[in-house]
């Protein structure tokens, strides 16, 4: 019961984090997991908690598409860029105010898995652990999706800045 109070506030902080607003984010929420207990019975056990991610996510964008709006990132540019740094070169390391933006136009051109394990990852700083249980991944496949994640951001930073 602990694991799903814990992924619960995941979901919610990555909406928010996506632009969700308060009381938004906890519908959906508890709408994913009404729909999850509907449909339990269908869903492997070791898959829970990626189900119901799946749903939060598609809730999201149905009620995007309901309101005709766009998906905003809404991120802490010195959070996610100090953690996304840290492995990163050093020319990168400089933070001006503009670059909240300049990160938000970099995520909205990478894919969509990149796009939640970049945000999962360097912004609500969740464990490799984490996230695979989030997203019903083996932990190696989120080590590498990140992996392609840093370097497809740092390719499209590079285009942003030539």
């Amino acid at each position: 019961m602990e694991i799903y109070k814990k992924q619960a506030k995941m979901i919610y902080f990555y909406l928010k984090k996506n632009g969700c607003s308060h009381e938004d984010a906890e519908d959906i929420v508890q709408e994913s997991y009404t729909k999850f207990i509907a449909y339990s019975n269908a869903v492997p056990s070791h898959k829970a908690l990626s189900y119901i991610f799946t749903i939060s996510m598609n809730e999201f964008k149905k009620l995007l598409r309901k309101q005709g709006k766009e998906q905003i990132i809404l991120i802490n540019d010195n959070s996610f860029w100090n953690n996304f740094a840290d492995d990163q070169d050093t020319e990168l390391s400089v933070l001006t105010l503009e670059m909240k933006h300049e990160i938000t136009i970099v995520l909205e051109g990478i894919q969509e898995i990149f796009k939640q394990l970049l945000l999962l990852k360097y912004e609500l700083e969740l464990s490799y652990k984490e996230i695979a249980l989030l997203l019903g991944m083996k932990e190696e496949t989120v080590r590498t999706y990140l992996f392609r994640a840093r370097k497809e951001f740092q390719k499209k930073w590079r285009e942003l800045h030539e």
